[in-house]
């Protein structure tokens, strides 16, 4: 939909450069492996965008349903304050261009109407896990509404730090730190076209201007959101990269096809070798041969596939090479973190130590959640608990437990009978920032005892 997008308001070249553009940024690629909400509610948000441009100049019913379907399907995926990105740009059109009347258009209101209705699967939900059990403990709490936190805590709430969730150590300018490195290899090219813009906006036709009032509408309104909050997550950006890049996309064909451009060639050229200096750092601070090795191999084959096109030298530098350049970097980052879990991994590496009686449960005391998770994922045959109190494990029949050595202390008034599976150093939780992750990856970083024991009440 990001492609459709830009072809309804570009060329072909131009919308295949921004959908290049949208997936090459580094932190999409992350995110999606990383299995994060963002990644999959963009393409909800962007379909319905997409929709609600045909349906504003063409009153087709097609558009409105589907417009209403991806709508909900981002409102079910993340809240409410997603129709906030959806319907932003629509609106700094409409007021750029003097059509204040389309707020109060019927038409409009029954599309709001129909993604109410269309979101009714996500309230009934909520209704009959929560709200008609008032006896659930959520929160350390009883009588919580899964409606109310949906519509309001988990959006409101949050947005003024007055939820359940919240956090105190929010900074105004953090979401622009994030850009800087999450856009990677894009962020100079966004800022140069913002800039060109800028300085051609008297000159701009008016469709183009329209265009571009809503991009930037779409993208402005949603950062400054995320930055007026409190509770700041750096993945939450994701969901503007499609406009950024359709933002961008057409700057970059123009520097493509104007070979006269070196300013542009050298500005892109030095963001890809940034990017690629910043792969080389990373898999040299880690030390793992095989890093370097795969390292090693991309580069060759950048540098052949660069004298083979050798006469295109100023478009490759200005898109082939900085992708190639975050690829190198995605890789590197991956492999990196391929190596931190399988080295410290608890799930990982108890996983052989429960292939022996694949009917046991798995009590995991006192550790992460995702612990438990990730072993109820991989180890299907069992249930993986996580108990926070000795007093919570079974009374009768055999499972296998997971703890630090360190709450070994914990169990000795319990009666069980016990036998030591394997102890070991890994880390509780695996996640953290990049220094974190590459000291885990070089096997610098402080880990913990723990240990596995499969135990029989007597």
């Amino acid at each position: 939909y990001t492609y459709r997008i830009a072809r309804l308001f570009d060329d072909r070249d131009t919308a295949l450069v921004a959908l290049l553009v949208y997936a090459s940024a580094y932190h999409l690629m992350y995110t999606t492996t990383a299995l994060k909400a963002e990644a999959f509610l963009t393409g909800s948000i962007m379909a319905a965008c997409y929709h609600w441009l045909r349906f504003d100049t063409h009153h087709r019913m097609k558009h409105v349903l589907l417009g209403a379907v991806f709508s909900a399907m981002a409102v079910m995926t993340k809240g409410v304050f997603t129709l906030i990105t959806i319907g932003s740009g629509l609106v700094c059109m409409w007021a750029y261009q003097g059509r204040w009347r389309e707020l109060f258009r019927l038409k409009w209101w029954l599309a709001g109407l129909l993604t109410a209705v269309c979101v009714t699967p996500e309230l009934l939900a909520l209704y009959r896990q929560f709200d008609a059990h008032p006896e659930k403990t959520v929160f350390n709490q009883t009588g919580v509404s899964g409606i109310r936190f949906f519509l309001w805590d988990s959006q409101f709430g949050r947005f003024f730090n007055t939820g359940p969730i919240t956090n105190q150590a929010g900074n105004k300018l953090f979401f622009v730190a994030v850009f800087l490195w999450a856009f990677l290899p894009w962020v100079a090219a966004f800022g140069a076209a913002c800039w060109q813009a800028v300085r051609g906006w008297s000159e701009g036709q008016v469709e183009w201007r329209s265009r571009w009032v809503y991009l930037a509408g779409s993208f402005a309104v949603s950062f400054v959101m995320f930055s007026l909050t409190s509770f700041q997550l750096d993945y939450y950006t994701v969901i503007v990269y499609p406009f950024a890049a359709l933002m961008c996309a057409p700057w970059l064909v123009s520097a493509c096809r104007q070979t006269s451009r070196r300013a542009a060639r050298w500005m892109q050229a030095a963001i890809g070798l940034f990017t690629f200096v910043l792969a080389v750092w990373v898999a040299w601070q880690v030390g793992h041969v095989r890093i370097g090795v795969v390292l090693l191999a991309a580069l060759l084959c950048w540098l052949a596939y660069a004298v083979w096109q050798r006469q295109q030298q100023h478009g490759l530098t200005v898109l082939v090479h900085p992708v190639a350049a975050v690829l190198s970097l995605y890789a590197v980052l991956e492999a990196m973190t391929l190596v931190a879990h399988t080295r410290y991994s608890i799930p990982y590496n108890v996983l052989p130590w429960l292939a022996s009686q694949p009917q046991w449960p798995v009590m995991v005391y006192r550790l992460d959640p995702p612990v438990a998770y990730e072993l109820g994922l991989y180890r299907q045959s069992a249930p993986s608990v996580r108990v926070s109190q000795a007093s919570e494990l079974p009374q009768s029949g055999a499972y296998f437990l997971i703890a630090k050595t360190s709450d070994l202390k914990d169990f000795r008034e319990l009666d069980l009978r016990a036998q030591p599976l394997i102890e070991a150093q890994w880390v509780d939780h695996k996640t953290g920032t990049l220094p974190r992750q590459i000291a885990l990856a070089a096997g610098r970083a402080p880990t913990e005892s723990f240990s596995v024991y499969k135990v029989q009440p007597r």
